[in-house]
Formats: structure tokens, sequence, C-alpha cells
């Protein structure tokens, strides 16, 4: 997949994101919109820098006015600054600004996931099958997303056998995912 089109997927992944965390707007407590606006702001300038670094960088011998030096000034703030994270930031803000919907939550979680897959590929201009090796690590930080979104749907449980069980399943795939997380020797290539 060319650069092109891993900023593109990052570019459709963030809007996607955007308008799903801001879904409730109308329901938000206040300082949703300046969540909203911060998000958007974020969202853009991570694109952004996407495409600069792409583009090939002028040499100072290159500088034929001021504005040559302020673009180069500007692109330098856009190329620094962490604007990916900002977005994942501004919507885990504006999420947390609606009401409780843990099914929401849980996919805004994916879409964040496969947004920062996106923002890798793009910077270091990798192909898909670079992330291979961690499949069972994501496979399994997915599970355990999907295991959080049920258990925070559930009404509280009560004492009994249910909620040993489902205590039982949550610590079981915790287990599982440190297991596949924490490499414990072998051969690395």
């Amino acid at each position: 997949m060319s650069t092109w089109r891993h900023i593109a997927a990052a570019a459709l992944l963030a809007a996607a994101a955007i308008m799903w965390a801001a879904e409730p707007l109308a329901s938000g407590r206040p300082g949703t919109k300046v969540a909203l606006i911060a998000a958007i702001a974020a969202g853009v300038l991570s694109v952004a820098q996407l495409v600069v670094i792409t583009a090939p960088r002028l040499q100072a011998a290159d500088y034929a006015t001021i504005l040559d030096r302020a673009a180069d000034q500007l692109l330098s703030v856009i190329r620094a600054a962490p604007w990916a994270e900002v977005l994942l930031v501004a919507l885990l803000a504006l999420e947390a600004l609606h009401p409780a919907r843990p099914w929401h939550t849980g996919l805004l979680g994916i879409a964040l996931l496969a947004y920062t897959f996106a923002i890798h590929l793009a910077e270091t201009r990798a192909r898909l099958g670079v992330l291979r090796a961690q499949l069972p690590v994501v496979a399994a930080g997915i599970g355990l997303l999907a295991l959080a979104v049920g258990a925070a749907a559930l009404p509280r449980l009560a004492a009994g056998p249910e909620s040993t069980t489902v205590r039982l399943i949550a610590i079981i795939a915790a287990v599982i995912a440190a297991g596949l997380a924490v490499p414990l020797g072998g051969n690395r290539t």
C-alpha cells in the first residue's frame, strides 16, 4: 500500500472516530463543543503532519524570501507536535463527556486502534504485513476490550456463581493477554 493510501486511511479513520465520538453531541455536558473543536483541529493537523512528513524538506540555500522561512517554521511546528496523540486524548475526553454507553466506547476504542496503526504505517512507510507479529497481542487486546464492554454493560452483579464466573473469565483473559504481550525469550528475527 502506498504512503498516500495510508494517509487517506488515517484521514478517514480520524474523521470516522471524530464523528463517532461526537455522535450524541446534543446530550453532552459543558465542554463538549470545546473537546470537539480540539478533536477536529488535531485530526486535521495529524493528517497534515503525515503529508508534510512525506514532502521533501527545503535546504537552507533554497530560502528565497522571509515568507519561505516563515513557511518552513510553520511546517516545523506541524512536524514536531504530537497531533495524533492530541487527537486520541481529545476523543477520549469527548467520549467521557457523554452519558455512559459501553458499546459506543468499545467501538471508539477499535476505531482509535485502527487509526493508530494507520498513522504508524504512514509515518514509517511500512507495509501492513509489518503488524503481523503483533496480531496475537492486538487480538488479546480487542478481546479484553470486548470483555470490558460486556462487563460494563451488565447491571451490577449480585454475589453468586454468575459474578464469580464473569470475574474468573476476566482474570483468565487478562493472564492470557499478559502472556501474549510479555516476551519470554526465544529467537528474535
